[in-house]
């Protein structure tokens, strides 16, 4: 988050804001769990929203001090399919999960040349020890899960999950996989040259290249008609928020288009916002003309492969997939 827009609520309000980060929301929520953190409002995201629910971890949230909700969010966020009434939660940012590139290094790859684009990591064994993939569970199977042709990204079939399973062990001897979530760092610094990513991550890339390396190095690929993987993060407040009301408008002001724009600068993620459009983002020279691919569009929001909650033997089946996968 950009510290400014914090700022800001700051000097709206009168108050101090303490930002905590964390790695995972494995590592976030059994801080939460334990009661060793009293915070008023987490980021969680969606498919962690029910488990959080029904852990009395987050409380209802009262939408008469949020009224950007329905004056600012798109229609079709305002009440979603993992919190329908918004009962819970905001959204927050959006993002596509596709992938990323160094062009000057692999001025011949072109995902779009494969009959799956997704197949392509695994035909790039030339380059082992290059290739890399995002270091979090869902993300890593669900990819492999589309290269072998399936688009339940949410499939709790023993079958399925053990062939993504087997993908990515088979990926990790061909190109010697590396595992990493922060994309961005390893993409800038060209110690990877192709890797699964977040778009967020690739349209803040100018930050993280060498002084004098050009944007324009590095492209993006996500299915245009927007059949690809996406997700949202969200924003709750907590059940024992010792702030509930400054909680509320932190939410509100999180979800003004000004402020999302302002956020943006520093995150490169956008925000499911109606006057944010790509137009607008191009215009405020938040997103690369050469990285416009990592730009979710609204009609292309429902269309996409989304995460959701897994059943507790979907959630077991994953879990073990992944552990397999970390210890090829």
């Amino acid at each position: 988050m950009n510290r400014a827009v914090v700022k800001s609520f700051e000097k709206k309000y009168g108050v101090g804001v303490e930002l905590s980060t964390f790695s995972t929301l494995d590592e976030a929520i059994a801080k939460l769990t334990s009661g060793a953190v009293g915070y008023d409002v987490f980021v969680p995201t969606q498919p962690f929203i029910s488990m959080l629910v029904a852990g009395k971890i987050l409380q209802p949230l009262n939408l008469s001090y949020v009224p950007n909700l329905h004056k600012e969010v798109w229609k079709r966020l305002q009440s979603p399919w993992y919190d329908v009434g918004s009962r819970y939660t905001v959204p927050y940012t959006i993002f596509s999960t596709g992938i990323a590139w160094r062009n000057d290094f692999l001025p011949d790859y072109d995902p779009t040349k494969f009959a799956n684009p997704y197949d392509s990591l695994w035909q790039m064994s030339e380059i082992s020890g290059k290739v890399a993939m995002l270091d979090d569970q869902r993300e890593g199977l669900a990819m492999a899960l589309l290269r072998n042709g399936i688009t339940d990204v949410n499939t709790g079939s023993q079958e399925q999950v053990d062939g993504a399973r087997d993908a990515l062990k088979e990926l990790i001897d061909l190109v010697n996989l590396r595992f990493y979530t922060n994309d961005y760092q390893h993409i800038a610094d060209s110690s990877i040259w192709l890797t699964q990513a977040w778009g967020g991550d690739m349209t803040a890339i100018g930050y993280y290249l060498p002084k004098g390396t050009p944007v324009s190095v590095v492209s993006y690929w996500w299915p245009p008609d927007g059949r690809g993987l996406m997700g949202n993060d969200t924003f709750a407040v907590l059940k024992g928020a010792k702030n509930p009301v400054l909680a509320h408008l932190f939410l509100d002001h999180l979800l003004d288009t000004e402020t999302a724009l302002l956020n943006m600068e520093f995150t490169g993620y956008q925000q499911p916002l109606t006057e944010m459009t790509p137009e607008r983002v191009l215009e405020e020279e938040l997103v690369p003309e050469n990285l416009t691919s990592a730009i979710v569009r609204e009609d292309q929001f429902e269309k996409g492969f989304l995460q959701g909650p897994l059943s507790a033997e979907g959630m077991g089946i994953w879990e073990t997939a992944w552990s397999e996968v970390k210890t090829t």
